[in-house]
């Protein structure tokens, strides 16, 4: 069962404000992974859209910091620590970087953006994901046919 959340116009606002703000603050600490602002600037808005959806899927209220996140992680589901991650393709992969390592009680769950729909296409453990043979292109990358269904996660945190 595909799990879609739609954000309404002030989630979609507030995406826009937090994404601009990360984009901003990553282009004075000189972060910044792409010198073209207008195309980081959608991908710090479509992140933060994403971790909105997740959040309220889970009825938890996201993390506006702003700032290097060095926790590493968007929102925790009891003590799982949960990075979200957003494509705007729908059969996009689900990707971490290549200074990303295996944690324990830590997963990636990734979002599909059709805005203002957001489809939680599934998500994986760390360790399963953070490995040499999935070294691609864009980092670490699972295809959706690779990820945990969402139910798994549902019977403990939904």
């Amino acid at each position: 069962m595909n799990r879609i959340i739609v954000l309404n116009n002030i989630e979609r606002d507030l995406a826009v404000a937090g994404g601009t703000a990360r984009t901003n603050q990553n282009k004075d600490n000189k972060l910044n992974k792409d010198n073209n602002k207008a195309k980081q600037l959608k991908v710090d808005i479509r992140g933060m859209a994403g971790e909105i959806a997740v959040c309220k899927y889970y009825n938890k209220y996201p993390d506006l910091r702003i700032g290097p996140n060095k926790r590493g992680h968007d929102l925790t589901l009891g003590e799982l620590r949960v990075d979200v991650k957003c494509t705007q393709y729908s059969t996009g992969f689900l990707c971490a970087g290549e200074n990303h390592f295996p944690q324990s009680g830590f997963i990636y769950l990734l979002a599909v953006e059709d805005a203002p729909e957001y489809r939680l296409a599934g998500w994986q453990w760390s360790e399963t994901l953070i490995q040499s043979q999935n070294l691609g292109e864009f980092g670490y990358q699972h295809e959706q046919s690779q990820l945990r269904h969402m139910d798994e996660l549902d019977e403990d945190f939904k």
